[in-house]
């Protein structure tokens, strides 16, 4: 049976015949020692030959019991070393933590046993992964650096931005007419020497439109120090006199948009049977509402005959009153006029009407219905 172990190249191979005495013990020979093994053996044999005597049977010699074989390694040859292992001459299982990879080079990178039998990897390979390890930890260290570095850019360009190199300083508004212009300063004022990058737009935006006048606001910054503001104001179309006297400028959806000491002339006056006294920026009735939004759809010739108009504050009753020069007024009942169908249905009926009427001694048009009739 041949055994043998192997390191990295080949090997000629020993033949151990199983008819051999076990091997109780190998004798792993350092290079320096190879001359005294060589020695001894030559000994041993001369001894062995007269032991047996030169007419000895070969068979016999072949055959007498030895206690122990030493295996010389010498250090001359290239080839890897070999270990006998007694277990498996013996027929047993090999237990591999007897394992030893010899030095027989001096180069001392023999394996030691506890590191032969661990699950442990070859030092080169060992190395190399090593290696790759800390390239990787170097590319990972690159990145980091990377974006700490653009980290710290963008921050302090951003808190360059925020400073008061550039803050605001001019700001342009356009659209202000009937507006308080004391109140949209204050507000706007309020924009100066800020960061123009920390403008809060939509703030200022509502703050205006909270102002009675103001119907809708767009603030936008322009970079690097200004800032632009356009308004939209709403319309006056009629006033109402509360309890207290004042009057109250209206906008066709019923907003309080002042509150004066007299009679603004410029706008259709609105009375009714209970008027409140609202501030600036409060909503009319639903009545008033319907008779101020009537208002806009007023044709010129019916416009520039109105006089006045009243109206009930749930709006189920809204009545006009236009000069008939150079006889009376005409009273012109439209009811229930709520809705804007229900406004231009009974705005053409009365046109239909007025030019049959005019100069005449009519003075009443009913059009509430789709039946006009005339007093």
């Amino acid at each position: 049976m041949s055994r043998w172990r192997r390191k990295d190249k080949a090997r000629e191979k020993v033949d151990v015949s199983t008819d051999q005495p076990e091997f109780s013990d190998v004798r792993i020979v350092k290079p320096d020692e190879s001359k005294d093994i060589a020695a001894e053996l030559s000994a041993a044999f001369s001894d062995s030959s007269r032991a047996s005597g030169d007419g000895a049977d070969p068979s016999e010699a072949d055959t007498a019991p030895t206690s122990r074989t030493t295996i010389a390694i010498g250090a001359d040859d290239d080839l890897p070393d070999a270990r006998y292992l007694d277990q498996e001459l013996a027929g047993e299982p090999v237990d591999d933590s007897g394992t030893v990879f010899i030095d027989d080079d001096g180069t001392g990178d023999a394996i030691a046993v506890k590191d032969a039998t661990s699950q442990g990897i070859e030092p080169r390979l060992r190395q190399r992964r090593i290696g790759v390890r800390r390239a990787e930890g170097r590319r990972r260290l690159k990145w980091a650096a990377i974006i700490g570095t653009a980290s710290v850019l963008i921050i302090g360009f951003l808190a360059i931005l925020g400073s008061s190199l550039f803050s605001v300083s001019e700001i342009d508004v356009t659209g202000l007419q009937n507006a308080d212009a004391a109140e949209v300063e204050a507000i706007t004022s309020e924009l100066l020497d800020q960061p123009v990058l920390l403008v809060d737009t939509d703030e200022a935006e509502e703050r205006l439109e909270a102002i009675a006048f103001i119907e809708a606001a767009r603030v936008r910054t322009d970079f690097p120090k200004s800032v632009s503001i356009e308004l939209r104001e709403r319309v006056p179309v009629a006033t109402v006199q509360g309890t207290d006297g004042q009057f109250r400028i209206l906008d066709a959806d019923g907003r309080v948009l002042d509150v004066i000491g007299g009679q603004p002339v410029a706008f259709v006056l609105i009375s009714g049977t209970n008027p409140l006294d609202l501030a600036e920026g409060q909503f009319a009735s639903q009545g008033y509402a319907s008779a101020t939004s009537i208002v806009t759809k007023l044709t010129p010739a019916v416009r520039s005959r109105l006089v006045s108009m009243s109206v009930t504050p749930d709006g189920s009753d809204l009545r006009f009153v236009l000069s008939n020069e150079p006889g009376e007024n005409i009273e012109v009942r439209l009811g229930v006029a709520i809705t804007d169908d229900d406004q231009i249905e009974r705005l053409v009926r009365l046109e239909r009407q007025l030019d049959d009427v005019l100069g005449s001694d009519t003075t009443v048009i009913d059009v509430s219905t789709s039946e006009s009739t005339t007093q």
